[in-house]
Parts: C-alpha cells; sequence; structure tokens
C-alpha cells in the first residue's frame, strides 16, 4: 500500500467490456496522480473484470474489487474500501477530462464549505442524444453555484453522478448510499442539500458523459419518472413540514400532480394560482384557481412553483421576489 492518496475514484461495472478501457485509461492520464482508482465488478459476465484485473496490473493505483448485488452495494463496497478522504465518481462508459480530479481538488480546497464538487458535462455521441437529454445537459450547465444546485433541488437531479467528488465525512455523515428501489443518486444529492452540506460545480466540461439505449437511466425501472417524482415527494417534507397550507402557482398537470401527492401527506392546498383563464373560478381538489393578479400572501401558505412550460418558472419566481418573497421561506420551486 502507497501512502493514503488524495482522492479515491469509485468506479463500478457491469458488462461494459465495450467501454470500460476508455474509461480506465481517462483515470490514468489525470494531471492529478496522486489516486487510487477502486474497479467493482458488479456481476459482470462478459470481459469486463479481466480488463479490470489487467489495468490493476499495470498500475496499482488501481484496484479491482467484486461485489454482487446491484449498484448500490457496489458503490458502497468501494467507498468502504476507499483510503482517501474524498470519493471521486466515474461510470465505466463516461470520459474524464486529464484535469478533471486536479480541477475539482482545487476548487474544493478553495472553499471549505463545500462537500460535494461537480463539474459541466458534456454528452456523447451527439449524433444519438435525444431532445430530452439535450434540453437537460444544457439546464445541468446551468446550474453551478451552492445556491443555484439546491434551489433546483426539487426541479431535476442537479448533478451528473459521475462528475462528482465528495467528501467523505459528508457521505458518513448521511449513511452513504441508500437502496431505495429509486435513484440512488438523487437520494443523495437530496439527503446531502437538505442536511446542510452544499455542493458547487467548477465551471469546465471535464467529463464526457455517455447516453446510450444500455444506459442504466433508460431501462432500469429505478430510473423511469415515477420513481424521480416519489423520490421528491419523499424528502419533500425536510423542506416544507407536513401540516403546511400550501398556494401552487400552475394548475397544470404539474401543479396537480404535486397537489394529489401532497394531500396524501398531509398538506393542505389553499389555493392554485394559473395564468390560462379557462381556469378560473375553478376548483381542483377543492381549492380554488385563481389568476395572477395579485401576488400571493405570505399568510395564505407557502408557495409552489409547478408552472412546467419554458420560462414560466423563472418569470414567477421575480415575480415572488418582487413582491418580497424568499426562496426557501416563502417558496420553492418543483417539478
Amino acid at each position: 500500500m502507497t501512502p493514503t492518496p488524495r482522492v479515491s475514484v469509485v468506479l463500478p461495472f457491469r458488462d461494459a467490456a465495450a467501454t470500460l478501457d476508455d474509461a480506465i485509461r481517462s483515470i490514468a492520464a489525470q494531471s492529478l496522480v496522486d489516486f487510487e482508482c477502486l474497479l467493482i465488478d458488479n456481476g459482470s459476465l462478459d470481459g469486463s473484470a479481466a480488463r479490470a484485473g489487467a489495468a490493476a496490473a499495470r498500475d496499482a493505483r488501481f484496484r479491482l474489487l467484486r461485489a454482487d448485488g446491484g449498484l448500490v452495494r457496489a458503490l458502497n463496497t468501494g467507498i468502504a474500501a476507499a483510503r482517501a478522504p474524498l470519493i471521486a465518481r466515474m461510470d465505466a462508459d463516461d470520459i474524464a477530462h486529464p484535469l478533471r480530479l486536479e480541477s475539482q481538488l482545487r476548487a474544493l480546497r478553495a472553499d471549505s464549505t463545500l462537500s460535494v464538487m461537480s463539474c459541466l458535462v458534456k454528452c456523447f455521441p451527439a449524433a444519438e442524444l435525444r431532445p430530452g437529454m439535450r434540453r437537460y445537459e444544457a439546464w445541468l450547465n446551468t446550474v453551478r453555484t451552492p445556491e443555484a444546485i439546491r434551489a433546483a433541488l426539487f426541479v431535476e437531479s442537479p448533478i451528473a453522478h459521475p462528475s462528482a467528488v465528495i467528501t467523505r465525512p459528508a457521505l458518513d455523515a448521511v449513511g452513504g448510499y441508500r437502496d431505495t428501489g429509486g435513484p440512488e443518486d438523487y437520494d443523495l444529492w437530496l439527503r446531502l442539500l437538505l442536511a446542510g452540506h452544499r455542493a458547487a460545480k467548477v465551471s469546465e466540461v471535464l467529463l464526457c458523459w455517455r447516453d446510450s439505449p444500455r444506459r442504466l437511466s433508460r431501462v432500469d425501472p429505478r430510473y423511469d419518472r415515477r420513481r424521480f417524482f416519489a423520490t421528491k415527494v419523499e424528502h419533500f417534507g425536510a423542506a416544507v413540514p407536513p401540516g403546511t397550507a400550501l398556494q401552487i402557482c400552475g394548475a397544470g398537470p404539474t401543479g396537480k400532480r404535486w397537489a394529489r401527492a401532497l394531500l396524501e401527506r398531509d398538506y393542505a392546498i389553499r389555493c392554485f394560482i394559473d395564468v390560462a383563464p379557462q381556469r378560473w373560478q375553478r376548483t381542483l381538489h377543492g381549492a380554488p384557481v385563481h389568476a395572477p393578479d395579485v401576488p400571493p400572501d405570505r399568510g395564505n401558505g407557502f408557495v409552489l412553483i409547478a408552472a412546467g412550460s419554458p420560462g414560466a418558472r423563472e418569470r414567477i419566481e421575480a415575480w415572488l421576489q418582487h413582491s418580497g418573497l424568499h426562496r426557501w421561506d416563502d417558496y420553492l420551486a418543483v417539478a
């Protein structure tokens, strides 16, 4: 064993023979040389384990571990074996920029209040990207500061999992990864940030993030939209206590979905606010739908921004802020 490395890269894989060599090469080529990379075989049936073993034989900074039983078990196995105070995530089908680890560790060192340092990502192969993935990539790369990342928590997962470097104390404080039957990375970000940990991003593209038909987020039911929404709702009580009265800006599908879910968790819906005249003077779930002629009254309940049309969320937030309301104290955006 060499002295304690500065960062441990946790790279689980399963049947990744077609891409694993490129991922490993991109880590081996890092400008920051003081790392270890834990290659965790999660039940591969192809030649992946042999490729990982060959990498470990070439370079003592790489170690091959085995952990059958799913991705969460593989991740926690890697973390348990890691020797560094920082854990960097990497997937077996992605490619890290040579400056990735150096840049992210420098940014973490510059701000001791941060527990997570991510980066901008570039999805590939470009010719195969679906419109939804292009929109997500563009949005993800605009959410960079601790404030913006936390504000986006109930909109979408604000950090690309394989782009993250996480401090070991923060991971330990929230109990590592959990197998909830849903997206383990989004569950982790919610637990970390709602517990007061802070995350930011290096404003450079340091990870090429592969999108393919075989990607887990496309083929595993843990990552479908219903599981993502259930994960948001599960954690919502840590931000807004059950029993709180709510005003929902948006009486369309997003607002209705949130109203149904939160009524089941003992929240009270005081009213909806919507720009569509055809919805005014109606009721949804027993609550009236109002026109946006006056700003929400702080005393009438916490405000959810639940409008799904492009740009609507930003316009509503500007309206609320102009009216003296404050994010987290008076309102949150959800999707």
